[in-house]
């Protein structure tokens, strides 16, 4: 693995931690009983996803004049660690949230 390799399974693993929060978060609310609130945030997540994704094809098309670039024939493999640095960083982040972690970061 490179230098920039560690330092971007630095930011996924950050990443997955503040999504684990995110996760921990949806279920509190679940256990409540706010299903609009959950519905909600559900429902603009995936419009933002949605959107960014149209966007960003937008904006391929615009700069190279065609929607896919060409396809080579094999794509180098991802080192190990940065397949699971994403899954590490939601686990920590759902552990941590039971031991208060959420109060700290957020």
């Amino acid at each position: 693995m490179q230098t920039f390799d560690w330092f971007n399974f630095a930011a996924l693993v950050a990443v997955g931690v503040f999504l684990g929060l995110a996760i921990d978060g949806l279920f509190a609310l679940a256990a409540s009983g706010a299903w609009g609130s959950i519905l909600m945030i559900i429902a603009l997540s995936a419009g933002f996803i949605v959107f960014y994704l149209i966007l960003e094809r937008a904006f391929e098309f615009i700069s190279t004049g065609r929607f896919s670039a060409p396809r080579q024939l094999q794509k180098p493999r991802k080192p190990l660690v940065m397949v699971f640095s994403l899954p590490l960083g939601v686990i920590i982040g759902i552990i941590g949230a039971q031991f208060g972690l959420g109060d700290l970061l957020l």
